[in-house]
């Protein structure tokens, strides 16, 4: 899951912690008998006393709830409440959208479909992206100075958006969205952010590159 924006939250998260939680990459496609762990064939999977938990986010809930290491959730209850909002947000106004766009690459649909579809869907993105920037805090993080489990839900995805944009060519609403490019900025410089976001990007190099482009 070297790769992947759901995986990396929780390596985020893990390394934050300082949680000993064995971590085993595994490539795509994934091999059959995967299925048997995750039914739907998705990362992360996190195993538990012979027991398999799914879906990145309840992962990490998981983690938080073993009172190990920092907690990444605020104290303050109206700031634990927004951690969640910002993390919500992002699974339904941002995410599906951009599943989109990686659906086109991956069925090799770029050249066919052309500038066209992918401005449209960037538009949702710019939506989504203005609509999250709202409830961000000027400050480190998405909430307050501590890095928190909205940041490990939202830098991974977004530093997939700016690589994305970067091999295709075409332009970065990350980087056009003043809020969430100045939150990018600060929060890429957290140590254990930097670390799961310099792993992701040989992955993400090989899968966003070879003979897909798009012109803006």
């Amino acid at each position: 899951m070297g790769g992947s924006r759901y995986g990396s939250r929780c390596l985020i998260q893990i390394a934050a912690k300082s949680l000993n939680v064995p971590v085993e990459l595994l490539s795509f496609p994934l091999p059959e008998n995967f299925a048997a762990i995750s039914p739907l064939k998705l990362v992360p999977v996190l195993e538990v006393d012979g027991n398999y938990l799914l879906e990145s986010q309840v992962i990490c809930e998981y983690l938080e709830d073993l009172g190990k290491g920092p907690s990444l959730r605020p104290e303050d209850p109206y700031d634990c409440a927004k951690m969640r909002l910002l993390i919500r947000l992002f699974e339904l106004y941002y995410d599906p959208h951009v599943l989109k766009i990686y659906h086109l690459i991956m069925s090799q649909q770029m050249s066919q479909q052309g500038p066209t579809t992918i401005t449209a869907i960037m538009e949702d993105v710019k939506s989504a992206l203005n609509l999250i920037a709202t409830y961000l805090d000027d400050q480190q993080y998405a909430v307050g100075n501590t890095l928190s489990l909205a940041d490990c839900a939202l830098m991974p995805p977004f530093f997939q958006m700016t690589m994305l944009c970067s091999i295709l060519g075409i332009d970065d609403p990350i980087a056009g969205q003043k809020t969430i490019s100045g939150y990018f900025e600060k929060t890429r410089r957290d140590p254990h952010v930097a670390q799961v976001l310099t792993d992701m990007e040989p992955y993400l190099r090989k899968l966003f590159s070879g003979d897909i482009h798009a012109s803006k």
